[in-house]
């Protein structure tokens, strides 16, 4: 196993402990500023007044970029093996999975081997509500809201609500 290997192991393994420890904490405001404060470090870039909820799940979090006054809500899944960048005042609501990987489909099955990468930008300003899913490619625009239980599979342009299965412009928020 090569170094680089090993210390990625042991950054996730102390992020984990991370995790485990401030589990027991309430979601408030002031001990999910304390989960964002012990979390920054293992991001690729992290602003500052980062807030995050328990029960939060982060796969290669050196993948993600994250910009001030981001709350991240419980219950939350985020992959960022394809490059994730989250740009400020950024609300992410309850479980929400965020993912910039897709097993690849290869002679009629899915792999569990081999996958697809591509990032996700999510542009500043941005709502996501719950239980929303992001899909691998995908910008969504600042000061866009993504409504409750949408698949965002394309881009969305800026100050749009977008909602559905999969997720398209609704309603214009700026004139």
């Amino acid at each position: 196993m090569n170094i680089k290997r090993i210390k990625g192991l042991l950054s996730n393994f102390c992020m984990y402990i991370i995790l485990l420890f401030t589990s027991i904490l309430p979601n408030s405001r002031y001990s999910n500023k304390i989960r964002g404060t012990l979390l920054a470090p293992f991001f690729k870039k992290c602003g500052r007044n980062l807030q995050v909820a328990s029960g939060v799940t982060l796969i290669n979090p050196r993948n993600i970029t994250i910009g001030d006054n981001v709350y991240i809500a419980h219950n939350t899944w985020i992959n960022g093996t394809g490059g994730l960048e989250i740009e400020s005042d950024v609300i992410i609501s309850p479980m929400v999975v965020i993912a910039t990987t897709k097993h690849s489909y290869i002679d009629g099955k899915i792999s569990n081997t081999k996958s697809e990468l591509a990032p996700i930008l999510i542009k500043s300003g941005t709502w996501i509500a719950s239980n929303s899913v992001i899909t691998k490619g995908v910008i969504i625009g600042k000061g866009s809201i993504i409504g409750a239980c949408s698949a965002v599979t394309r881009e969305i342009p800026d100050f749009y609500f977008a909602g559905g299965v999969p997720a398209k412009p609704l309603k214009k928020l700026i004139n």
